[in-house]
């Protein structure tokens, strides 16, 4: 019987339509301008603050004007994805991040005189996950795997910017981080890059994947959003 009367106060009201405010708005919600935590902006901001981790500056100066991706004429790094994911594979970059902790046991971060292979490189990617999980400085949850960052894949390498985001959390509210003696960050030199039109077909792929990767990340969110608000009023009417 209770289930029967709130059947019909339900029914009774404005038509479902009408009250269904996240249907009625979901257009204009979709169409708003993308939020400031896309991969492309979070990548911005890490790379500021690995710019300050003690040893960093090697990978980030050589990476900014490596010349030798191009060979036709030294194409340097246009976007802050393709820069992270390029040092976070070489493994030793990781390894210095985690040192930056202060940790009982620091990681090797030297390279071997024989050639840096891609299970050299793998090795140390390991390493840096297992003394991660080990010292209990990422959930389990968070920390991404050794697939997740050779993969070719956007999605697998969120995971990767999130461990990386919570190691320098961790490292910041040790007081070890300071912004403050940064006389230029990295990110300004993407953001010179972004303020004229492509030049080329590359530029014009890099930007049109930044735009879809905006807009994804920005209905991601608005689902997220829509879901946890019908899920609020569903548990209130009963």
């Amino acid at each position: 019987m209770d289930l029967t009367r709130r059947n019909q106060s339900f029914s009774a009201g404005t038509p479902v339509g009408e009250t269904s405010t996240p249907t009625q708005n979901m257009d204009s919600i979709l169409n708003r301008a993308a939020p400031v935590t896309s991969i492309f902006q979070n990548s911005l901001n890490l790379l500021d603050k690995l710019a300050c981790i003690p040893g960093f500056e090697t990978y980030l100066s050589s990476l900014l004007d490596d010349s030798s991706r191009d060979a036709s004429g030294g194409t340097q790094y246009l976007d802050p994805i393709q820069l992270l994911w390029d040092m976070f594979r070489q493994g030793t970059s990781l390894c210095v991040l985690y040192n930056a902790l202060g940790p009982a046991e620091p990681l090797r971060t030297t390279l071997d005189d024989v050639p840096n292979t891609l299970n050299q490189r793998k090795d140390r990617v390991y390493r840096f996950v297992k003394a991660c999980k080990e010292n209990q400085i990422v959930r389990d949850e968070d920390l991404f795997t050794i697939s997740d960052l050779f993969k070719d894949d956007t999605n697998s390498f969120v995971k990767v910017l999130k461990t990386v985001g919570i190691v320098l959390d961790v490292i910041e509210s040790r007081g070890l981080l300071d912004m403050s003696k940064l006389e230029r960050k990295p990110s300004a030199r993407f953001a010179e890059a972004q303020l004229g039109p492509p030049q080329d077909n590359r530029e014009r792929v890099i930007k049109e994947f930044v735009e879809t990767e905006r807009r994804y990340v920005q209905d991601l969110e608005t689902l997220q959003l829509v879901a946890g608000s019908s899920t609020s009023s569903i548990g209130q009417m009963w």
